[in-house]
């Protein structure tokens, strides 16, 4: 049976600002900064939770969430909010929640909390446990209109695969969209956010506009 080295480093606090889009993304391990107690209870439960913490010029952007899956080289694209659902970032910081847990035998469930100080939770995702995967940043935003903001992946494998290099995924400087292309990494999931301009709906229709503060239904009437 071969045996797996892992290189990783799990910082408190990191930062990456996408240049293109001028986003500054801040990355938080929230168990790192619990008490002893609440480290050692989701050490044994296996739990992971990070903060992501978005700062830019995006007031009045609607905001999609879309969640990317790599499977044999493939990928496949599917959003995680209703398109009646208007989610409407309305200051210059926003934050998200990230907590995995164990879900079953072989899954994962990701739950998304926003804001985080108020428990909402905007979507739960089930995905499959990969050997050696760990919930992780996205340092790298790429050339496209998508924001890659947490992944759940193994790192870089070198010498025949016994050595796991998360920290070298971390810091390369490549987009998780081009993982499988550039080092040949595979099943992993990434989560993104693309900034639309909200546009009103079509008269007679009606939509939920979501923000920080408030959830409201709004009902656009013929003219």
């Amino acid at each position: 049976m071969k045996k797996r080295i892992i290189y990783t480093v799990l910082c408190a606090l990191s930062t990456v600002l996408v240049q293109a889009q001028q986003v500054k993304l801040e990355y938080e391990d929230m168990i790192k900064s619990s008490s002893d107690v609440m480290r050692q209870y989701f050490e044994m439960q296996n739990v992971n939770h990070f903060r992501v913490t978005m700062k830019g010029d995006f007031n009045g952007k609607r905001v999609k969430i879309k969640k990317v899956t790599c499977n044999k080289g493939r990928f496949e694209e599917r959003d995680l909010l209703d398109d009646a659902m208007h989610f409407v970032f309305v200051d210059s910081v926003e934050t998200f929640d990230f907590m995995m847990l164990p879900y079953g035998k072989d899954s994962l469930r990701i739950t998304c909390f926003y804001p985080a100080r108020h428990n909402v939770a905007i979507f739960k995702d089930t995905i499959s446990i990969v050997e050696g995967g760990i919930l992780m940043e996205t340092l790298a935003s790429g050339d496209g209109p998508d924001i890659p903001i947490l992944a759940y992946s193994i790192g870089i494998l070198s010498l025949e695969g016994r050595v796991i290099d998360y920290c070298g995924l971390r810091s390369s400087g490549v987009e998780a969209g081009k993982w499988f292309e550039k080092y040949g990494i595979d099943n992993y999931v990434f989560y993104a956010i693309r900034f639309e301009e909200d546009t009103s709906r079509n008269s007679g229709t009606s939509y939920s506009l979501f923000t920080k503060h408030k959830i409201d239904t709004i009902i656009v009437l013929d003219e």
